[in-house]
């Protein structure tokens, strides 16, 4: 199949036709020619993301409580039936809701002293059950490690005997209670370094290949006769003095100075 082609114009006006695109081996050349720079901005680039994720970002401390939804229907019968089960499970976004609720949120703000008011500690909890379990995790997020421990342990403590007065017949248990946070969850250090690493490297290589696109200078026979589709018939050669200080015209008429003297 012949190579697709562009009509393009030189500053004559003259149409000529050029290849479109590049091949493997040119795309390597131009990252290689252009090597140090890519690796100068992909050092950059995941230098700054591990600056700012290490000094700039406020990190972020996680402390999660474990509860279990009881359905006390469950064990007054010999038999557990699936719906029992099931019914536990519905249970489970019920009770969530109602941990996020301000009748919750706001005895653990008063129990806890007022650390936090009812609006920041509900930016602050999330919930998320377990899948195909009565279990679920209430977890509190804060830039202080000792407040997302305290309010998470106050949460497990309030929640419970709020839910009671909400949704008869039932019940939630403590699992586990939280432990001190000792790593912030946010940010990830590692995760954005190695992120700001490959965005450099990727803005690099497009820069190189952005850079030889605009880049018109005629640097070889090649060029030429790419560039103008005919054959070249011959090259003038470079002549100058040993030392290499001159090149070009000007380099030969000091060669020949110094020898016709």
């Amino acid at each position: 199949m012949a190579d697709i082609e562009t009509n393009r114009y030189n500053k004559y006006g003259d149409l000529i036709a050029v290849d479109d695109g590049y091949t493997i081996q040119e795309l390597i050349d131009i990252v290689l020619s252009r090597i140090r720079m890519i690796i100068g901005l992909t050092l950059a680039c995941g230098l700054l993301a591990f600056t700012v994720s290490q000094f700039v970002l406020t990190p972020y401390y996680e402390a999660s409580v474990k509860l279990f939804v009881n359905n006390s229907r469950i064990g007054q019968s010999d038999t557990t039936s699936i719906g029992d089960l099931n019914a536990s499970e519905r249970l489970v976004n019920t009770y969530m809701e109602i941990v996020k609720s301000d009748t919750v949120l706001k005895k653990v703000a008063d129990s806890t002293g007022s650390v936090v008011s009812v609006e920041q500690l509900r930016d602050m909890v999330s919930t998320q059950p377990v899948k195909n379990t009565e279990i679920f995790y209430v977890t509190v997020t804060s830039d202080v490690p000792e407040n997302a421990r305290l309010l998470a342990d106050q949460i497990a403590r309030d929640a419970p005997g709020e839910i009671m007065d909400f949704v008869e017949a039932t019940s939630v248990k403590v699992i586990d209670y939280a432990t001190l946070p000792i790593n912030p969850s946010t940010p990830n250090v590692k995760l954005n370094t190695a992120i700001g690493f490959l965005l450099g490297l990727i803005l690099s290589v497009l820069l190189a290949l952005l850079l030889d696109m605009l880049d018109v200078t005629i640097r070889s026979e090649e060029d030429i006769a790419g560039l103008l589709d005919i054959p070249v018939l011959g090259v003038i050669p470079t002549i100058g003095p040993s030392n290499g200080k001159e090149t070009g015209y000007g380099g030969y008429s000091a060669y020949r100075r110094q020898h016709e003297h």
